[in-house]
């Protein structure tokens, strides 16, 4: 049996966007091949409260209908209506017509608002029996004894850094226990800080990956299920996975939401370093603008590897000193509250900060990137309404010791990222002589605190006992994880790489 597996980027409600897409895609494919879609190919995916919508489901059915009428062979997946039940469902369409239809049963992060359906449905479609369905009903589907010759699921699993291992762990056992081909056809794309990796493939009735499609790419693949080959993938280095995520979800979001220019800040740090790196690989050097904004306490090698960096790029930069809006204001408000110098003037600086950004991105029809990352977030180790603003948050789920690892990663051939900015002590330069290590332990046993309860989820004890650090460290870092929720909530969404994602996986009570 010839199928062809069409691994595409539908958008959020994107209904005419997505009825050319698959319409390209099918008007390509031979009368003899049955074309594959992943989940929710005609709506997009996340829909949050617009599963409660009506016009949902009528924008879904017409699109439907008329992909109907191009008389292909389909299998696609739809949310669909069946009296007051709503359903995330697979549809398969032969020759005109409806002949199958799977609706998802265990419901996900993603469904809820829908209904419970009925699982993986079989079907006899050219000799074969074929089982179709989602990723998440294929356990209870093979725990209940079913035998197909041929398995399809469409799916829209969320790309994490090291999803693929477990992903095939489970799926390979199964594979084999049912003695059948799977065919696993997964969507591509961004939304809201969601990232879907496409990497579509087949597995064999040995548990052998016979095909793989490419990681965030549009792409289609004709396979015979009667004559699959085996294809070895070698899998690309981890920092080459993350820095093809970052580039490819800042893309996303500019392109989806109709937004050309990105404003930063470059303070000489890793972090914007990093990140105007990402910018410029994602959207051209012409549509990124480094704003260097020094400070009475700047260093004079923080703007001269600011200036590095953006040179180094060949971005657009301006250098706009905030000495004097810090004179004039703090010297306003020194009237009402007399005091020394203390952590509000050291915020103040980064919120004139801010503004100058914002200027910078009005004035440009730009999105301000925000750069602060996972380590930071987690402990409160930013200014709200400064410098953990902005429209997407490129870093928010890179751990500092990783924001290290991708700059070196990124600069193995070339210095893109200036030596200054990955080798010097990280500072956030509002005071004279500031390092991060004032307030915080050094990064590598932060991160290895943050790593243990974050994503393993583990307590104080678990984690005093697997990394050894002393308690009154451990203590002080989960408080200020839990004191600083109210912060995150504020902040910009993330780049979601991880498993527990700060805004959209991890939210904790606010104290």
């Amino acid at each position: 049996m010839k199928i062809s597996i069409q691994q595409l980027n539908p958008k959020a409600l994107g209904f005419e966007k997505n009825k050319e897409l698959i319409l390209s895609k099918i008007k390509e494919s031979n009368n003899d091949v049955l074309n594959v879609f992943p989940e929710s190919a005609i709506s997009g995916m996340p829909l949050m409260s617009a599963i409660e919508y009506e016009d949902t489901y009528i924008n879904s059915a017409l699109l439907c209908e008329e992909i109907c009428q191009t008389n292909k062979d389909i299998i696609l997946g739809t949310p669909i209506k069946i009296e007051d039940n709503r359903f995330n469902s697979i549809v398969f369409f032969s020759k005109g017509e409806v002949i199958g239809l799977s609706t998802k049963k265990n419901l996900g992060d993603f469904d809820i608002g829908f209904d419970s359906g009925s699982g993986i449905e079989t079907i006899v479609y050219n000799g074969k029996s074929i089982g179709f369905g989602f990723e998440e009903d294929l356990e209870e589907f093979a725990l209940l004894g079913n035998r197909v010759d041929i398995l399809i699921i469409c799916s829209n699993i969320v790309f994490e850094l090291d999803y693929q291992q477990p992903l095939y762990s489970k799926l390979i056992p199964i594979v084999r226990k049912m003695d059948t081909t799977l065919i696993f056809v997964n969507r591509f794309g961004a939304e809201g800080g969601y990232l879907f990796a496409g990497e579509s493939f087949v597995i064999n009735k040995r548990g052998e990956i016979c095909s793989m499609l490419p990681l965030f790419e549009d792409s289609s693949s004709q396979i015979e299920t009667d004559n699959l080959k085996l294809q070895y993938q070698n899998p690309l280095p981890r920092m080459e996975r993350l820095y093809m995520a970052l580039v490819f979800a800042l893309r996303e979001y500019f392109s989806k939401n109709g937004i050309k220019k990105a404003v930063l800040g470059l303070s000489g740090g890793i972090d914007s370093a990093l990140v105007v790196v990402i910018a410029a690989s994602a959207l051209g050097k012409e549509n990124v603008v480094g704003v260097l904004m020094p400070s009475e306490f700047s260093s004079e090698h923080s703007i001269e590897d600011a200036l590095c960096s953006a040179k180094n790029l060949g971005i657009e930069h301006h250098i706009v000193p905030i000495k004097n809006s810090f004179d004039v204001m703090s010297s306003e408000l020194m009237t009402h509250l007399p005091s020394d110098f203390d952590l509000a003037e050291e915020n103040l600086q980064s919120r004139l900060r801010c503004v100058t950004l914002m200027w910078f991105a009005n004035k440009l029809c730009a999105a301000l990137l925000n750069t602060t990352n996972k380590s930071e977030a987690a402990v409160g180790y930013g200014t709200l309404y400064g410098d953990t603003s902005g429209a997407i948050s490129v870093l928010g789920d890179v751990y500092k010791t990783e924001v290290w690892e991708l700059a070196k990663w990124i600069n193995r051939n070339n210095e893109l990222i200036p030596y200054n900015s990955i080798h010097k002590a990280p500072s956030a330069e509002l005071r004279p002589g500031q390092k991060d290590s004032d307030s915080l332990p050094d990064y590598d046993i932060l991160d290895s605190i943050l790593l243990e309860h974050l994503e393993n989820r583990k307590g104080l004890e678990e984690i005093i006992l697997e990394t050894g650090h002393p308690r009154e460290i451990v203590e002080k870092v989960l408080r200020l994880i839990r004191i600083n929720e109210w912060k995150r909530r504020q902040c910009p969404s993330a780049v979601k790489v991880t498993k527990y994602c700060f805004g959209l996986d991890r939210k904790y009570p606010i104290s």
